[in-house]
């Protein structure tokens, strides 16, 4: 690096892949582009340095180099919502700002824009947790800018998001299931009473082969997950959502008899369940149209696939499943998530831990133990045991 006059002020250089290029300028005099190069120069030797040309990068050409690296860590799923976050809600607000003018005032004016909407630009107020997602993805695209020294921080840090408004779960009743089942065309009842029996995902269902069903030993092998993407889009094949995902779940002999009928009727390679012609995979949106009105007929208006998978952790806690248990039956990532999700319908937990501590209590003879009242004292004694006179009490003069 070096200083030069620049017209009435002076400014920094520095010679880049070959090229003299203006590192910052401005200063008024000399030795205060020197001082400031010594600053930079000291970065440099730290690997603290940030490149203040990196800060002039506008958000939307850096959203352009960084998110094809980024999107092939991405399952199908993931790459179509996180795009559509990106296109829908950071570039139209925020792609022409320079990532030096980010910082966290405008980063909480975007984020009470998505709140509120904007009649001028035709956008809808968004809800809580679709900001969160959105402002998660944009922590994750200037994060990467501050790991490439465009940026000294990430402006997304302590912004503040809006609360997520507690949503109480669903969960059926065992004749609410048994009226929903019942409700269903007789071809899509297996599917419902599989996503009742054993919590698993609805693209962990549609992506159940043949190959993946025990029908001797009652089990099955949650391996694979068919998603659907969009209603015009083929069906997406993927690794289970994590990696505990995978896993081996064990099934009533009431549901063998229905599966081994199913699997008897398909090959190896063969999805489970299949669209009413025997062949196609059974796709989201039609299913859930079907589902929808049925569920109404049978009294449960409003009922989502996924509450299937709420209810059957509900049961399974309801019969003292241990979370840890559950935990492994729904292939959450950890016990937290399980814990945040149900860890409230645990109520007779209290009451388990006293009768848990009175039997560790239970030899002892309490009949010798009577305690002393807070804040008594004991009378003194000398050493034949014998009580001793209290202290008189002082005067004051």
């Amino acid at each position: 690096m070096w200083v030069e006059k620049n017209g009435h002020t002076f400014r920094i250089r520095d010679l880049v892949a070959g090229k003299k290029l203006t590192v910052a300028a401005g200063y008024t005099t000399k030795t205060a582009a020197k001082k400031a190069m010594t600053v930079l120069e000291a970065d440099k030797l730290r690997g603290d340095y940030v490149d203040p040309r990196g800060g002039k990068t506008k958000l939307a050409d850096w959203v352009a180099i960084w998110w094809p690296t980024h999107q092939i860590k991405l399952k199908p799923t993931s790459v179509k919502s996180e795009g559509a976050r990106i296109r829908n809600h950071v570039l139209p607000l925020l792609g022409d700002y320079e990532l030096g003018e980010l910082d966290p005032l405008v980063i909480k004016a975007w984020v009470a824009q998505l709140l509120a909407g904007d009649e001028e630009l035709n956008r809808d107020p968004l809800a809580p947790k679709s900001i969160r997602n959105a402002h998660g993805l944009l922590y994750a695209i200037m994060q990467e800018a501050v790991h490439q020294k465009l940026i000294r921080a990430n402006p997304c840090q302590r912004t503040g998001l809006p609360r997520i408004p507690h949503k109480e779960m669903r969960f059926l009743t065992e004749v609410e299931v048994a009226r929903l089942v019942g409700e269903m065309p007789t071809y899509w009842q297996p599917i419902v009473l599989l996503l009742a029996a054993t919590g698993m995902r609805w693209a962990e269902v549609c992506g159940l082969m043949v190959k993946h069903v025990d029908v001797l030993a009652r089990t099955l092998r949650v391996e694979q997950a068919l998603h659907e993407l969009s209603a015009a889009s083929p069906l997406v094949l993927t690794e289970p959502k994590t990696e505990r995902s995978r896993r081996t779940l064990t099934y009533p002999p009431e549901v063998a008899d229905v599966l081994a009928r199913l699997v008897a009727a398909r090959g190896r390679e063969e999805y489970v369940f299949t669209e009413p012609d025997g062949k196609s995979a059974v796709r989201y949106r039609r299913f859930w149209r079907l589902y929808v009105k049925h569920a109404a007929r049978a009294g449960l208006e409003g009922l989502r696939i996924h509450d299937l998978r709420h209810t059957h952790a509900a049961h399974l806690i309801a019969g003292k499943v241990p979370l840890t248990g559950v935990q492994r039956r729904l292939g959450h990532s950890s016990i937290t998530v399980t814990s945040d999700l149900y860890g409230h319908l645990l109520p007779v937990v209290d009451e388990d831990i006293t009768k848990a501590t009175s039997l560790l209590l239970s030899m002892i003879d309490f009949r010798g133990i009577v305690g002393e009242t807070v804040g008594e004292q004991r009378p003194a004694t000398d050493s034949a045991g014998r009580q001793l006179p209290a202290p008189a009490m002082s005067r004051a003069a």
